[in-house]
C-alpha cells in the first residue's frame, strides 16, 4: 500500500510551523517520505501534525507551508480552491487593467505568482510544486477566473535552484506579444512574453496612482522601469525626464505616452542611473520633485552592507539635484535591508548633501501583494514620501 507523503521535523521545526512561519529548513528536518514537489504532511517526532507543506530535496527551505489552518488543502483540487480564493479576496479582476491574483507564499501557495492583464493570466512558478499545479490544472484554472489565456513565465532564475528548467510556455494558447492594460492610473504596453517578471512589476500600483497628488513641476523619475511613475505624473500636469537602462522597456513607455498625447511632457532617457546623475549635476539641473525606485542593491544577505552603501551614495547624489521644498519617492526592495537600516541610509545621504528631509509619509506594496506578520519576507518593499525643508518652496503637490 502506497503511504502518504510525509515529513517529520525536530522540536524546533515544529515550533517553527505551529508559531505560523511557513518556512521549515533543511536542518530541521527528521525525515522525509517523499518525492521533490509532493505536497507532504509535516509532522513532529511524535507523529502530531503540524501543518501541509510543499517539500523540496534541494532548497535549503525544504518545506513550505500550503494553506493556514483550516484552509489546508488535502488534494489539488483543494489546492485549485485554494488558489481561487486567494485571487477571489481581492474582488473581480479588472477588465482592462492589472491584478497580483496570488501572490506565493503570503498567500500560502508557495512558489506560485499569478498576474492578471486584461483578461490573460501570466504565472510563474518558482517551486516544483507550483509548477507541477500550474502544468496540471492550468487550463482548469484559467477557465474558471474567466481568461482568455494562460502564460507561463518559467524563466526565473529561481527556478534554477530547484532543478527546474528555465522556460517561458503557453499553457493555455493566445498571450499576445504585446498587449494594452491599465495600471496606476495610465494605459500601459505590457509584453508578457519578455518584459520584467510577469510582464510588469505591480507593486507600485497604488503609489503610481497617487503620485500626481503629491508630486508637479520638474520631476526626475530615476529607474524609471517602464513609466509607471512618469506616465501617471505626467499625466496629471508635472513635466518629467525618465531615466532607466532598459531600452526596450523605455520604447514601450514612450509608446505608451503617445498612445496617451503625453509626449510632449515626458523625455525618456536611455542611460545608467548613477551616470546620469554625475551629468546632471555637472549640467546644473535642479528639480521640483525626484522619484527613486531602483532594483534590489542587496539581493543576498551578505551584500546588506555593500547595498546599504548604495542607497546612502544614491541619495546624497539625488538630493544634491532637489531644489529646496522639493519632494522625493525613494524605495527600496531589498527584502534584506531593513526598513530602519534603510532610512538610516537615507538620512545619511542627506546629511551628506546637506539636505534636511521631513517625512510626509511611509509607503508600501500594493494591497494585493499581501504582508504577512509571520512571513517578514513578505514585507520586501519598502517607501518613503520626503520633503525638503531647508529653503523655500518648490512647485509640488500638496
Amino acid at each position: 500500500m502506497k503511504r502518504d507523503p510525509l515529513a517529520v521535523v525536530d522540536g524546533r521545526g515544529a515550533r517553527r510551523g505551529r508559531r505560523g512561519h511557513p518556512w521549515i529548513y533543511r536542518d530541521n528536518v527528521v525525515e522525509v517520505r517523499a518525492a521533490h514537489g509532493d505536497a507532504v504532511r509535516v509532522v513532529d517526532r511524535s507523529g502530531r501534525a503540524v501543518c501541509l507543506a510543499a517539500y523540496s530535496a534541494r532548497s535549503k527551505i525544504a518545506l513550505r507551508r500550503i494553506g493556514w489552518g483550516e484552509e489546508a488543502p488535502a488534494d489539488a483540487d483543494g489546492a485549485v480552491d485554494l488558489l481561487l480564493r486567494a485571487a477571489r479576496r481581492r474582488g473581480p479582476p479588472p477588465s482592462g487593467g492589472c491584478r497580483r491574483l496570488v501572490h506565493a507564499d503570503a498567500d500560502a501557495l508557495p512558489g506560485l505568482t499569478l498576474d492578471w492583464y486584461a483578461g490573460h493570466l501570466v504565472a510563474q512558478a518558482t517551486t516544483p510544486w507550483a509548477d507541477r499545479l500550474l502544468r496540471e490544472r492550468g487550463r482548469e484554472i484559467a477557465a474558471r477566473l474567466g481568461a482568455a489565456s494562460l502564460l507561463h513565465r518559467g524563466d526565473a532564475p529561481a527556478r534554477a535552484l530547484e532543478g527546474l528548467p528555465r522556460e517561458v510556455e503557453a499553457l493555455v494558447p493566445g498571450t499576445p506579444e504585446v498587449l494594452v492594460a491599465e495600471e496606476g492610473g495610465c494605459e500601459r504596453f505590457v509584453a508578457p512574453w519578455t518584459g520584467h517578471k510577469t510582464g510588469l512589476y505591480l507593486d507600485q500600483q497604488e503609489n503610481h496612482r497617487a503620485a500626481p497628488s503629491w508630486l508637479g513641476g520638474e520631476v526626475l523619475d530615476l529607474f524609471c522601469g517602464e513609466g509607471g511613475f512618469a506616465l501617471p505624473l505626467a499625466a496629471g500636469g508635472a513635466r518629467v525626464l525618465a531615466i532607466d537602462r532598459n531600452a526596450e522597456g523605455l520604447e514601450r513607455a514612450a509608446r505608451a505616452a503617445e498612445r496617451a498625447g503625453l509626449a510632449g511632457r515626458v523625455t525618456f532617457r536611455c542611460e545608467e542611473a548613477f551616470d546620469a546623475l554625475a551629468r546632471l549635476e555637472a549640467e546644473g539641473a535642479r528639480f521640483d520633485a525626484i522619484v527613486l525606485d531602483p532594483p534590489p542593491f542587496a539581493r543576498r544577505r551578505g551584500e546588506r552592507a555593500g547595498g546599504t552603501r548604495g542607497y546612502r551614495d544614491l541619495h546624497r547624489r539625488a538630493l544634491r539635484l532637489l531644489r529646496p521644498g522639493g519632494r522625493l519617492l525613494t524605495f527600496c526592495c531589498s527584502f534584506h535591508v531593513s526598513a530602519e537600516r534603510f532610512e538610516e541610509a537615507v538620512r545619511a545621504g542627506a546629511e551628506e548633501a546637506a539636505a534636511a528631509l521631513e517625512v510626509a509619509g511611509r509607503l508600501e506594496a500594493a494591497s494585493d501583494h499581501p504582508v504577512r506578520l509571520e512571513l517578514p519576507e513578505s514585507r520586501y518593499l519598502k517607501g518613503l514620501h520626503l520633503v525638503r525643508r531647508d529653503g523655500a518652496s518648490a512647485a509640488g503637490g500638496g
